[in-house]
């Protein structure tokens, strides 16, 4: 069984959306266990559930038009409960948890979604100077994640019940 896949996902060429494949090549050049898996594709697809069956921990990684630019927002991520969520056009991380059970009868002990706010998503390669600042975080926060750390402590939210999970701290 394999320990951990990272997950990263973003175009490239869409300017802040490709914070997720940057993450990803940074911890290439940077992680050499063979128990680390690291994947970075423009979207995630169902071919995902068999590794990620296969992993103790998954953290996927993207850009989000609703975290503020340059802030980092991360939460733990179950299973969805319905299935039918599963097998529509974008899956979504708990969907590909959901998938991974169902089709290979194991999921990941822990799952993670990470999180950079974009601010621009036009045709560039180039990331804004908020999101490039906030990689070095990122990443910090993927490697605590690896070497068996934990989500920063809850903080209270003004939001809603489903932002309790959230940090966005940069």
């Amino acid at each position: 069984m394999m320990r951990a896949i990272v997950l990263a996902c973003g175009n490239s060429l869409r300017g802040d959306d490709g914070v997720g494949p940057h993450i990803a090549k940074c911890l290439g050049n940077g992680l050499s266990d063979p128990e680390i898996r690291i994947c970075s594709d423009p979207q995630w697809t169902p071919e995902l559930a068999e590794p990620i069956s296969q992993a103790q921990l998954v953290i996927f990684v993207d850009a989000s038009e609703t975290v503020p630019p340059g802030k980092i927002a991360c939460r733990q991520l179950q299973a969805a409960e319905d299935s039918q969520a599963t097998m529509t056009h974008e899956i979504s991380p708990e969907s590909l948890l959901a998938l991974a059970g169902v089709l290979f009868g194991a999921h990941p002990k822990h799952a993670y979604l990470l999180t950079v706010g974009g601010s621009s998503f036009a045709l560039t390669e180039e990331l804004s100077d908020p999101v490039r600042r906030a990689i070095p975080g990122v990443i910090e926060r993927i490697k605590a994640l690896l070497s068996g750390g934990t989500l920063p402590e809850e903080k209270p939210s003004m939001g809603n019940a489903s932002d309790a999970n959230e940090d966005f701290s940069a």
